[in-house]
Parts: C-alpha cells; structure tokens; sequence
C-alpha cells in the first residue's frame, strides 16, 4: 500500500513511519526538510518536499497515495494559524476523490470530547463541559468537516489522549522539572489523584498505523488512551522514581486559581487567543477516564506498554 504521512518525521509520525515500513508499504513522507533522516535512507520512502501552509504543495502529494496519515498541523500558536488548519483540511477533503485517496486518517485529540458526563466515557458520552481553546477548537472543525464533507471515500478520526514517551522536547522540560523540584513540591491544580488519560507513543502509532489498514474502521472515531485508571500522581510519581528522586504535589485550589483565570481569559481576548484556562484547570482536575473498548474490538489492537515500563523507557531515553 502506498501512504501519505504529514508530520513523520515528528514524536507521533516518526513511529507511524516506522511500522509502515516493517509491514512493507512504501511510504511517500511530506515534510519542509531537505532531506530524509538518515534513519530512513536506504528504505521504500519518497521524500516530498512541501509546506502545509502552501495547501497545493499538499494537494500534490496526494496524488497515486492510497491512504494519507495526516498527523503533522501548522503550530497552533493563535487564531490565524488554527484557521489555517481548518482550511487546509477543507482543501484535503474535496481534493481526496480526484487523487484517489482510498482512506484519511486524521490525528484530533482527546480534548474534542470535553469532561464527560460520565465514566467511563466511551465515544458516545456527551460532554459536561466542551472545551474551546484554539487547539481543541480546531481539531472539532476539522472533525466535523470530515464526518459532514468526506462523502465517498473512507475516513478514521483518532483522538489521543496526552501522550508520553521518549522524543518530545516538552516530556523532557517535564522530566527536568520532576527531578530538580520534585523533592521540593510540584505545585498541581488539586492533589494530581485524580484519573488521568495516558497513552504510550508506540501504543498510539500501532492504532493510527491499523486505522489506515483496517476495513472495520472506517467511518469511525477512536478516543485512545491505555484504558488503564492511573492518576496524574502516579504518573509523575512513576518518572520521580525513574529517577531515583521522590515527588511531593503541592496541590492549588481551582477556586483559588479562578480570578488569575478569568483574568487570563479576558487578556487572550483581547489579542485573539483562546486558552479556555478555567476549563482547563477542571479537566486536569476532574477524573478522566476513556474507555478503548472500540478500539480494541475495531483495529484488534491492544495497548502493549504498562505506565511503569512505558515511563521507564521514556526516561531512559531522554537521559541516554
């Protein structure tokens, strides 16, 4: 099979990349890179330069692709920039037939499904509270292009839950923090036992890779976490002691956090960014928890990484 992948030589696509090429399909990579990554030399990839924000470059490299992994985004650093996905995602969907794209699988996030109402939350559950932030907003736009506009030719929305593992240049300020003021006291919207949706970076890239191979899949949206009912303590507990350091949580009180909150809100207004910061310190505070049931039933996937040799190998891989 030939796949289209954007954002494949990032944390998520690198592994996507990957197990492409182990179940011997050629891969066509799209990337501003000059050239393939040394990694990936010698293999059955085809390096297309191109930008997402030059939609045609994009449109171009759909063509003789089978099944197109859109994964990378234009940074989502305000208002303009998540307009801009949104635009190139209606640009993707109504060149899809002429290209002959058999099937899109798009990478969304966990946050278009809110705070549930209820828990276990499977891909049904109407949320208590939907979020607006300028990422999540986006991802629910693109969504519901798809699901409205992708007429004729498959689709698969993923929603990942926060993904760790080694390679993200924002887990490694994390690990950093855990191990210089962890013993100290990380301060955390409530006391951090609350349940928290995870999801190791290969387990992910396992089901976004069967989520273009998969028959069953099509016309579906996966939220994906581990289904494993951990807290946000243990997991940064499980990094301290990864490390061989111990964590203390200073937990801050959302209704002390509020007016800071409002106050932001009314700034991001002003210059045109939502971050939505009262409701996100309810989703970090709040139980979480997001059945895979559908996934597992669907892709016949399995998630293979328990929290404690997921965060080891993590760590590992950003102190070797």
């Amino acid at each position: 099979m030939k796949a289209l992948v954007t954002g494949g030589t990032g944390f998520i696509g690198g592994h996507v990349v990957d197990l492409l090429l182990k179940e011997n399909h050629a891969v066509r990579l799209f990337s501003r890179r000059h050239d393939i990554p040394e990694r990936l030399k010698g293999k059955d990839v085809e390096f297309f330069k191109g930008d997402l924000e030059d939609f045609q470059s994009v449109i171009d490299a759909m063509q003789g692709m089978e099944v197109f992994y859109h994964i990378g985004e234009i940074k989502n650093v305000n208002r303009t920039a998540s307009e801009k996905n949104v635009k190139l995602m209606g640009h993707i969907i109504e060149n899809l037939k002429d290209k002959r794209v058999r099937r899109l699988v798009f990478i969304s996030s966990i946050t278009v499904a809110g705070i549930p109402s209820e828990i276990p939350a499977s891909e049904d559950t109407v949320p208590k509270v939907i979020l607006k932030d300028h990422y999540t907003s986006y991802k629910r736009a693109c969504e519901k292009l798809i699901t409205d506009k992708a007429s004729g030719v498959e689709y698969v929305i993923v929603r990942p839950a926060p993904v760790y593992g080694p390679g993200s240049r924002y887990l490694g300020r994390l690990i950093d923090a855990v191990e210089r003021i962890g013993p100290i006291g990380l301060p955390f919207i409530g006391d951090a036992r609350n349940l928290a949706p995870l999801i190791y970076v290969k387990d992910l890239a396992r089901a976004i890779f069967l989520s273009g191979m998969r028959s069953d899949a099509a016309g579906h949206v996966f939220n994906l976490t581990d289904g494993q009912r951990h807290s946000w303590f243990e997991f940064l507990n499980t990094i301290a002691e990864s490390l061989g350091k111990k964590v203390r949580i200073i937990p801050l009180s959302p209704l002390f956090l509020r007016i800071p909150a409002i106050f932001f809100d009314f700034f991001s207004g002003i210059f045109g960014i939502e971050l939505d910061l009262s409701n996100y310190m309810a989703y970090f505070s709040r139980d979480l928890f997001f059945e895979n049931s559908k996934a597992r039933s669907l892709l016949m996937w399995e998630p293979e990484f328990t929290l404690n040799n997921g965060v080891k190998k993590m760590v590992k891989g950003y102190r070797d």
